[in-house]
């Protein structure tokens, strides 16, 4: 999966902005503030029809622009010209200039894997962050687990409404709780197979790019023991009513499940330093971008922001050694300096020297 061309129209500080000529690796170079990330922002954006930073669609368009407009001639089993219309409280998407009914089905024709200086929160952050995590790189190769996991979200919140007027645990209850089990059934298997899956490929993959002999470990550890059959979990749900009640929330599901990172037996986030936790964490997206390939059968295209320059040039030497001609990857960073050359040599550079609004 490949980029052949971008084209940003009002689109954060760009008023109009085409890039062409992409190969395997782009490096889009400029000082702070000039616009870099909006650039691997747009192509995740393309992906997912959703953004890499928090924030609403206003924070998209440039200012005193009613829309901003985002495409790309991708190249996947065939040629594909995506775009994407984001208004103030809108987004619209065309696949081959067809305009889509939902953006769910513009989801995922580009397949992106992408490594922020925020993404180190996937060892320090919280739970629901890790979640996120899981939830949206396995909706990206399951569209039934994201069916299911909305579906399962819809119930959670329709329990937790009628926590609220409920009185005693009754028929109702029960009946919401029997569909959120079987749906929780699904989701934890899928979750489980899927960090079963990511675990195998990481530790290689951390082996090569720190050149040492750490251990690493990802475990899912479940909020609700699905060991036990459905009968007896109804039996958990009901027990649990009366807190549940107090709490107006539900207190068991997989709604609180938490993706555990170890490095040598040991919490990451407590006993990892930060090139530790900053290679655990480059490792697992790049186990993704291999977990992709064996999921739907080619690369996605890898996004690498303000990351290389935090490399040592082992490292950085040892990550390159990943990037095969099939694995198209664009790399933001505010100067040459510390790259190893071979990098810098073998790269399509992209020079961003202005802005407009500072967006």
């Amino acid at each position: 999966m490949k980029i052949n061309s971008l084209e940003l129209l009002d689109f954060r500080n760009y008023g109009n902005l085409n890039l062409t000529g992409f190969s395997n690796i782009n490096i889009v170079i400029g000082s702070n503030g000039v616009g870099k990330t909006n650039i691997v922002e747009a192509i995740y954006l393309l992906s997912l029809a959703r953004s890499l930073r928090p924030g609403t669609n206003r924070n998209l368009i440039r200012f005193g622009q009613d829309f901003a407009r985002i495409s790309a001639n991708i190249q996947t089993n065939r040629n594909h010209n995506l775009e994407l219309v984001i208004g103030k409280d809108f987004k619209r998407a065309k696949i081959d200039k067809m305009e889509m009914e939902k953006i769910s089905d513009f989801v995922g024709i580009l397949n992106v894997v992408a490594f922020t200086p925020d993404d180190l929160n996937l060892v320090k952050g919280s739970p629901q962050i890790k979640r996120r995590f899981l939830n949206l790189e396995l909706s990206k190769i399951s569209p039934i687990y994201l069916f299911g996991l909305n579906k399962f979200n819809y119930l959670l919140k329709e329990r937790n409404k009628y926590l609220k007027m409920a009185s005693r645990y009754d028929e109702y209850l029960e009946v919401i709780d029997e569909q959120l089990i079987k749906l929780q059934l699904d989701i934890e298997k899928k979750r489980c197979d899927f960090v079963g899956l990511l675990a195998e490929i990481v530790q290689p993959v951390y082996k090569k790019i720190a050149g040492n002999d750490d251990i690493i470990k990802l475990e899912l550890e479940s909020a609700i023991d699905f060991r036990k059959n459905k009968e007896e979990l109804l039996q958990q749900y009901q027990n649990n009513f009366v807190k549940d009640k107090r709490e107006q929330k539900t207190s068991l599901g997989v709604h609180r499940d938490n993706l555990k990172i170890n490095i040598n037996s040991k919490d990451a986030f407590h006993f990892g330093s930060q090139g530790q936790i900053r290679t655990i964490v480059l490792s697992v997206k790049i186990a993704l971008v291999e977990l992709i390939k064996q999921e739907i059968g080619e690369y996605p295209v890898l996004l690498l922001d303000d990351v290389m320059s935090e490399l040592d040039p082992n490292r950085q030497n040892n990550l390159l050694n990943f990037l095969s001609q099939d694995i198209q990857t664009f790399i933001t960073t505010t100067s040459f300096d510390g790259l190893i050359a071979e990098i810098i040599e073998n790269a399509h550079n992209i020079h961003i020297k202005g802005v407009n609004d500072g967006r």
